[in-house]
C-alpha cells in the first residue's frame, strides 16, 4: 500500500524540476466575493479537476494501482472517506499538471488566471454548464439517489450485516442512477468507474460527491461572481 507521506516525498522531488505549463485557463470574476469565497471556489474547482483528470479523461494519473487500492481499501460509510479519496486524486495528478494561480485580479470585471491542463479544465467548465442548465433535474436524481443508498444501509443494518451482496434489482437501480448523475455531469467514462470500483454503489457514491462540489461552481457561476468558458483563447 501507498502512503500519503510517499506522495508527499514523491511531489517534493518533482517540485524541484522545472515545471513545463500545459497552458493556462481564465476563469472570469465579477460581483462582489465574500472573504471565503477565496477558498470556497478554488476548492471546488481543484478537486472537480483532480477527479474529472483522474476518472474521466485519457491522460495518465501518475498512479492507477494507487487510485484502485483507494477504491479497494475505504469504507465508504461517510465523508471521512471522501475527504480521502479527493487526496488521492490530486496527489495522482502529475505535479506539472495541478492547478496553480497564474494571476488574479478582484474588480468588476476581473479573472483568475491558472495554469494546469487547459483540456481538463475545459471539461469542468463544460461539466459546469451541463450540470447548470439542468440543475432542478439533477437535484432532484442527486435527492434521489442518496435516498435510496440510504434505504439500502438501512436494509443492511436490519440484517444485522456490515456488508451485504447487492440483489439484482438493487444493482440495476444503482447502475441505473449512476446513468443519470453522469449524464446530468457530462461525466463520460461510466462504464470504466464501475470497472475501477467494482460496485455500482460505490461508483453512485463518488458521482454524488462529485455533484456536491460542481454544484458549488454553479453557485457560484448562477449568483454571478464567476464564469467558466467552454473554449480557451
Amino acid at each position: 500500500m501507498h502512503d500519503k507521506n510517499e506522495e508527499i516525498e514523491d511531489e517534493d522531488e518533482e517540485s524541484e524540476k522545472m515545471r513545463v505549463d500545459e497552458g493556462s485557463y481564465r476563469v472570469l470574476l465579477d460581483g462582489r466575493w465574500k472573504l471565503e469565497d477565496l477558498y470556497t471556489f478554488p476548492h471546488a474547482f481543484s478537486q472537480c479537476y483532480a477527479f474529472i483528470y483522474c476518472m474521466d479523461t485519457p491522460l495518465d494519473p501518475r498512479d492507477r494501482v494507487r487510485i484502485n487500492e483507494a477504491f479497494e481499501g475505504y469504507p465508504w460509510k461517510g465523508g471521512y472517506s471522501y475527504v480521502n479519496i479527493y487526496v488521492v486524486f490530486h496527489y495522482q495528478v502529475p505535479p506539472r499538471y495541478r492547478p496553480e494561480v497564474k494571476s488574479i485580479s478582484y474588480a468588476s470585471p476581473g479573472w483568475l488566471d491558472i495554469l494546469l491542463n487547459t483540456d481538463v479544465a475545459l471539461q469542468v467548465a463544460k461539466s459546469v454548464g451541463i450540470l447548470a442548465g439542468s440543475a432542478v433535474a439533477a437535484a432532484k436524481a442527486y435527492a434521489t439517489s442518496m435516498k435510496y443508498i440510504t434505504q439500502v444501509s438501512v436494509e443492511r443494518k436490519r440484517a444485522q450485516l456490515e456488508e451485504m451482496k447487492l440483489t439484482q434489482a438493487q444493482n440495476k437501480t444503482f447502475m441505473s442512477m449512476c446513468e443519470d448523475m453522469a449524464k446530468f455531469l457530462g461525466f463520460k467514462s461510466v462504464k470504466e468507474l464501475h470497472e475501477r470500483t467494482g460496485n455500482p454503489e460505490v461508483s453512485l457514491k463518488l458521482l454524488g460527491a462529485h455533484y456536491r462540489r460542481t454544484i458549488q461552481l454553479v453557485e457560484f457561476v448562477k449568483d454571478g461572481k464567476a464564469s467558466l468558458p467552454e473554449t480557451n483563447g
